[in-house]
């Protein structure tokens, strides 16, 4: 009972001066020079635990980047004087709406205890939970509109151990994670800044609200949406939720993991689509964004359309996506199984994503529900839309080029400077190869997600390009997880991995367990 009075206690006085401003950030939540037994407040601390940001001084106005109303990118943040006895961090963005609710922007755990900073739109740094928006699963900028300021509040939290979690990453939001690390937490540091926004904010604009309410329909995966004026970016990271790679019959080995798609990385959409004077090819890579989050592909392989169609040669999955080189998941024709998670009329009236051009993708049909017709130019057409700019506007179709076979608008510098925006983790590990069964799950034991496939003929793989390993016709396993903890505090730390954030682990058996390859780890 002492025990439990003292746990109590301990808490208590976290949530009180976490709670309290002045200076540049709160201090300590252990005061200096105590002791006790108990896991909430287990050592003895000196000096002040303290967070800061170039964001803003304690009270002062945050910039519009970190808002709806520029790039969405999330403020950079550093903190020092931790708690003896730290372990790992955890970060919680909050805010009171009027209604009283807290609402959290932004929930990270899982921090290294080595990392004592986040850089600006930071990627891999720890796990994303949910913020109360969507829910999306990464920062949610700021967007709440009405009279005055609103307070942010940023608190780090030092933690004795990683708290325990019994639902996913994508069911973590603000409130399960504040529960979870009360028994493991030591102390804690906040600043408040402040934001305001009217009716005239950028992020108020009716295209940007077209963008962000098309987002809300999505059923399988989240994505947020910031505007700048000129651009809506739109940001994501997490493959999708529906099934993914299930009945690929050509596959490359490459896996869907995270990609950094977040704040300034975001896909940038043109705020002011409009007829263009000529029109813009559309032959190899990234044609738009879908409303999880996922981009569109043209159906074409890398390098054009000359080296195949991706849905001809079963390449793709059976929601016609599949991962590329940069092991990201994109789409190459109409995102079926996104598009299942509402009635098929829905999507004539809402769109089921964003072109780089600033038009809107729709589904199969016009807005009067008859079969899209198709122009000669870009296979769009000029009839009248809900819920996006007028002008123009795509259409999925069964037949290729399944969206568009050209950019009838002004493309963002996205499509030029696409490969900026992708980073390979490894060597493609194998020329497209024939396969069959092929499926992506969970192994509930490890965590691993798991490629399985069987391969009627023998094929080599690669690990660094420089290496080969040769494989009998028969069933394999790609397994792969993202490094956390000091597993992934170790990796960073090697010259090779020097400015890299987020790491996975990668291990090739064969359908029976048995090791067909090294184990090797792979950062970004």
């Amino acid at each position: 009972m002492i025990v439990c009075l003292r746990k109590l206690c301990g808490l208590l006085a976290i949530a009180m001066l976490a709670a309290c401003g002045g200076g540049s950030s709160s201090t300590s939540t252990t005061p200096s020079g105590s002791t006790t037994t108990d896991q909430a407040a287990t050592t003895v601390t000196t000096g002040s635990f303290s967070l800061s940001s170039t964001a803003g001084a304690e009270g002062a106005a945050m910039a519009a980047d970190y808002s709806c109303d520029g790039t969405g990118s999330s403020p950079p943040l550093a903190w020092s004087n931790a708690p003896a006895g730290t372990k790992e961090f955890a970060v919680l963005m909050k805010t009171l709406p009027g209604d009283g609710t807290t609402k959290y922007n932004w929930v990270l755990y899982g921090i290294p205890v080595s990392t004592t900073s986040l850089a600006r739109n930071v990627f891999g740094a720890g796990t994303l939970g949910v913020g109360s928006d969507g829910p999306v699963q990464g920062y949610q900028p700021p967007c709440s509109q009405g009279t005055g300021s609103k307070v942010y509040t940023f608190t780090v939290y030092a933690l004795s151990a990683s708290p325990t979690l019994s639902v996913a990453a994508s069911k973590v939001d603000g409130a399960t994670l504040l529960a979870a690390i009360a028994p493991v937490s030591l102390g804690s540091a906040s600043l408040n800044l402040t934001y305001s926004r009217t009716a005239a904010s950028p992020g108020s604009g009716t295209n940007c609200t077209y963008i962000r309410g098309s987002l809300q329909a999505s059923t399988t995966g989240s994505a947020s949406a910031s505007c700048d004026g000129t651009y809506a970016y739109l940001s994501s990271g997490a493959p999708p939720s529906h099934a993914l790679m299930n009945g690929i019959t050509a596959t490359n080995l490459q896996v869907p993991v995270e990609q950094n798609f977040y704040g300034a990385n975001g896909w940038k959409i043109p705020l002011s689509p409009a007829i263009a004077a000529s029109t813009t090819t559309a032959v190899d890579g990234p044609i738009g964004v879908a409303i999880n989050g996922v981009p569109i592909f043209n159906p074409c392989k890398q390098g054009g359309c000359q080296n195949g169609d991706t849905k001809a040669l079963g390449e793709l999955d059976v929601c016609n996506g599949h991962a590329g080189r940069a092991d990201d998941y994109h789409y190459h024709a109409a995102p079926v199984c996104m598009m299942a998670g509402k009635s098929a009329g829905y999507w004539d009236t809402h769109p089921i994503g964003w072109a780089l051009d600033g038009f809107a993708i729709f589904g199969y049909n016009n807005a009067d529900g008859t079969v899209a017709t198709r122009d000669g130019v870009c296979g769009g057409n000029t009839s009248a839309v809900s819920n996006a700019p007028a002008g123009y506007s795509y259409h999925v179709t069964d037949a290729s080029p399944y969206v568009l076979s050209c950019f009838r608008g002004t493309p963002s510098p996205d499509l030029a400077g696409q490969g900026a925006k992708y980073s390979p983790i490894r060597q493609p590990p194998v020329t497209p190869f024939a396969d069959s069964a092929m499926t992506l799950t969970t192994d509930a034991s490890d965590g691993y997600q798991v490629l399985q496939f069987t391969a009627a003929s023998a094929f080599t793989t690669t690990e660094t390009g420089s290496d080969s390993y040769a494989n009998p016709a028969g069933t394999y396993r790609v397994r792969y997880k993202r490094v956390t903890g000091s597993d992934l505090v170790s990796l960073l730390a090697l010259n090779a991995n020097k400015g890299k954030s987020a790491c996975w682990s990668f291990q090739f058996t064969s359908g029976a367990g048995a090791t067909t390859q090294p184990a090797v780890s792979y950062c970004r």
